[in-house]
C-alpha cells in the first residue's frame, strides 16, 4: 500500500508541476479597433437644402405639364 501512495503522489506532484508549462499564462491582444466610418458633420445641411430644391423642382414640373396639356 505504501508504495501505491507514493506513485499517487509521485503522479500528483509530477501534474501539478506541469501545470504552468500547459496553461495560458497572458490573455491574447485583444483585436484591433475597427476604422472610424466616414464623417457625416461637414455638407449634410447644404444636401438636405439642394434635396429640398430639386424636389420642389421636380414636383413643380410635373405639376407645370400637368395643368397646360
Amino acid at each position: 500500500m505504501e508504495i501505491m501512495m507514493n506513485k499517487r503522489l509521485i503522479l500528483l506532484l509530477v501534474l501539478l508541476s506541469f501545470q504552468n508549462v500547459f496553461s495560458d499564462s497572458t490573455p491574447p491582444p485583444p483585436p484591433p479597433t475597427p476604422p472610424p466610418g466616414l464623417p457625416i458633420d461637414n455638407g449634410v445641411v447644404a444636401m438636405i437644402f439642394a434635396g429640398l430644391i430639386f424636389g420642389y423642382y421636380i414636383v413643380r414640373k410635373f405639376d407645370f405639364k400637368k395643368n397646360y396639356l
